[in-house]
């Protein structure tokens, strides 16, 4: 037995809520994938745990922003190195970064990961030693 509420403004707000969450489509998230989760329900005029609620319905079980902007960063550094060659990393990452925003369950691919992670030390050591220099 569904639970009876006594206050009328609180059933309108429920209603509307449930409208509203059933005109998001996976395209209009998709074009929020940029954005943190916060934000993107702002900018859809929606509550952060309705945002939640649709996301599981059509299928996306965490929001790919860390995902994306990860790659986006490994795109920088790699640019950043200008190593012969990696105009082809560049091209592969970009070709990740599409793929994860039409499916956002998707797992970065293993040579892209492992790259990922290597820039990720690369990168802490940099700011290790550093720190110790200005020590």
């Amino acid at each position: 037995m569904a639970p009876v509420l006594k206050n009328k403004k609180r059933t309108y707000a429920i209603r509307v809520s449930r409208s509203k969450r059933h005109t998001i489509t996976f395209e209009h998230l998709s074009r929020k994938f940029h954005m943190p989760m916060a934000a993107a329900s702002k900018s859809l005029a929606v509550s952060k745990s309705t945002l939640k609620l649709r996301c599981r319905e059509l299928g996306i079980l965490v929001w790919p922003y860390r995902k994306l902007s990860s790659l986006e960063k490994l795109i920088d550094i790699v640019v950043e190195l200008a190593h012969p060659g990696f105009q082809f990393v560049v091209f592969k990452i970009r070709q990740e970064i599409e793929a994860i925003k039409m499916n956002p369950s998707l797992k970065i691919k293993d040579e892209i990961d492992c790259l990922r992670r290597a820039m990720y030390d690369l990168n802490y050591k940099k700011r290790r030693d550093g720190s110790r220099v200005a020590d």
